[in-house]
C-alpha cells in the first residue's frame, strides 16, 4: 500500500511491552512476575472475569499473596481516591478498563497524587511499579500502549506517558474463548478502527516531536497497522457469528495486540475522539461509540485521504465491483474507491450490530455544541488526525452525523 514508504533519515521511536502470544501463555504469569522481582501482586480484575473462572486461570496457581481489586466497567478519575496498597507490582487481568485501572494505579503507588494529576501528556515524573497485562478481550490492545482512558467530567481522556506502557503482556487467545457475542463485536470494532485510523493517521513527516511516541503513520507502524487489519477484518465478523471459530478467536487476540502496538507508534485520530466524547455523555460502550462515529470521522478526513481510502479497500477486497463483469475503470477513481471504503465500514458494523448514529447512542441535535467542545479538547488524538480540525469543520461534521 506504501510501496516508496522508507525512511528518510526522520528519527523515529518504537517501543512495546515484552510479548509472550499463544494458546495457554497465561500459565507464564509465576516466571514473570519472578523475572520481575514481584512478590506481592495487586491484581485488577473485575466481577464478571471473577465469575467466568478466568480470574482463577491466570493467578490461581500463583505461589505469592495475591490482593484483587475489581475495576469499574467505565472507570473515572472518582474511583482512585484513597489508593493505598503494599504491593510491589500490578497485574492486569481483563479488558481495557482494567488495563487502564491497573496503569494509573502503579502510577499512583509510585508517585502518589491524584489521578487527575496524570491526565494528559507526560505527567508521570518516573518509573512505576511492574505491571503484567493480560487482556481478557480482543479490543482495545492496552496491553500494548502508553495510555490509560479515563472519564474526568462526564469526558473520557487520557493519560499518556512511556512510564504506563506495561513491562510484559500475556496475549493468551484461550481467555477470549468464551467472550459473549456482544462483548466480542465491541471489543472487535474497537481494534478494527484502532488499525484503520493507525495506519491512515497523519504523515510522521507532519508530526511534530512530543514527548509521547503518537508520532503520526510511518514506515515502522504501516506494516503492523495493515497486518492487524487483515487479521481483524478477516476474523470479526466471523467470530461474532461463531464464537467456537477458535482461528478466528487467535487471528483476533494477535490483530488486537498489534493495532495496539501500531497506534501507540502513529496514533490515531478524530473517529476515536468523537468516541470518546459519546462515551463519556453516554456511558454507552467504547465499541458501540466508534460504530457510531465511523461514517463521520472517515467523511470528515476523506479530503486529505481519498486515495489511501482507496487503497484501504483494494487491500480489504472491498471494491465495488470486485468479481463483477464491470470494465474494472472504477478502479482507478479514487473518489469511487473511498465510496467503497465507507460502504465496508458500514456493512461490516451493521453484520455485527452495532449502533450507525449519534442518535443511535442517545445524543441529538441539541447536543451539538457538547459533542464538538468535548472533541476539541482531546489534543492527544487530534495531533495525528490526517486532516486539521477546526470547531467550524467539526461542528458541520457533527450536524451531518444527526442527518
Amino acid at each position: 500500500m506504501h510501496r516508496n514508504d522508507v525512511p528518510d533519515g526522520t528519527a523515529l521511536t518504537v517501543r512495546t511491552p515484552d510479548l509472550r502470544f499463544g494458546d495457554g501463555v497465561a500459565a507464564d504469569l509465576p516466571d514473570v512476575l519472578d523475572e520481575l522481582g514481584v512478590e506481592r501482586p495487586i491484581v485488577v480484575s473485575d466481577e464478571g472475569i471473577d465469575a467466568a473462572g478466568i480470574l482463577d486461570t491466570v493467578v490461581g496457581s500463583l505461589d505469592r499473596d495475591v490482593e484483587t481489586w475489581y475495576a469499574a466497567t467505565e472507570p473515572s478519575t472518582a474511583d482512585f481516591g484513597g489508593l493505598t496498597t503494599d504491593g510491589d507490582g500490578f497485574v492486569a487481568v481483563g479488558g481495557g478498563s482494567c488495563i487502564d485501572t491497573a496503569k494509573l494505579a502503579a502510577a499512583l503507588s509510585a508517585h502518589g497524587g491524584s489521578a487527575r494529576a496524570y491526565l494528559g501528556v507526560g505527567r508521570v515524573p518516573g518509573p512505576v511499579a511492574p505491571l503484567v497485562a493480560v487482556p481478557t478481550t480482543s479490543g482495545t490492545g492496552s496491553q500494548a500502549t502508553q495510555t490509560a482512558v479515563i472519564s474526568h467530567d462526564g469526558v473520557k481522556r487520557g493519560a499518556s506517558d512511556e512510564y504506563l506502557r506495561p513491562d510484559v503482556a500475556l496475549v493468551d487467545p484461550t481467555l477470549t474463548f468464551s467472550l459473549p457475542r456482544g462483548q466480542t463485536a465491541r471489543s472487535g470494532f474497537d481494534a478494527f478502527v484502532h488499525a484503520l485510523e493507525s495506519l491512515l493517521a497523519r504523515d510522521y513527516r507532519q508530526v511534530p516531536e512530543r514527548p509521547i511516541t503518537y508520532q503520526g503513520a510511518n514506515p515502522a507502524s504501516r506494516p503492523l497497522s495493515e497486518r492487524a487489519l487483515s487479521l481483524v477484518h478477516g476474523g470479526l465478523e466471523g467470530v461474532v457469528e461463531n464464537g467456537e471459530d477458535r482461528a478466528a478467536r487467535r487471528a483476533m487476540s494477535l490483530g488486537s495486540h498489534l493495532a495496539g502496538v501500531a497506534f501507540s507508534i502513529a496514533g490515531l485520530g478524530i473517529v476515536h475522539a468523537l468516541a470518546s466524547t459519546l462515551g463519556g455523555m453516554t456511558d454507552r460502550s467504547h465499541g458501540e461509540c466508534l460504530a457510531a462515529s465511523i461514517r463521520v470521522g472517515l467523511a470528515y478526513n476523506r479530503p486529505a485521504k481519498e486515495a489511501e481510502y482507496a487503497a484501504v479497500a483494494d487491500s480489504l477486497g472491498a471494491r465495488n465491483g470486485d468479481g463483477g463483469d464491470d470494465d474494472g475503470d472504477d478502479h482507478d477513481d479514487p473518489a469511487a474507491g473511498a465510496d467503497d471504503l465507507l460502504a465496508e465500514c458500514d456493512r461490516l458494523r451493521e453484520a455485527i450490530g452495532l449502533p450507525g448514529s449519534f442518535a443511535a447512542v442517545g445524543c441529538d441535535r441539541s447536543d451539538t455544541d457538547q459533542v464538538v467542545e468535548n472533541t476539541l479538547i482531546q489534543e492527544r488524538r487530534l495531533a495525528t488526525n490526517p486532516r486539521k480540525v477546526s470547531e467550524a469543520d467539526l461542528r458541520e461534521a457533527v450536524l451531518a452525523g444527526f442527518e
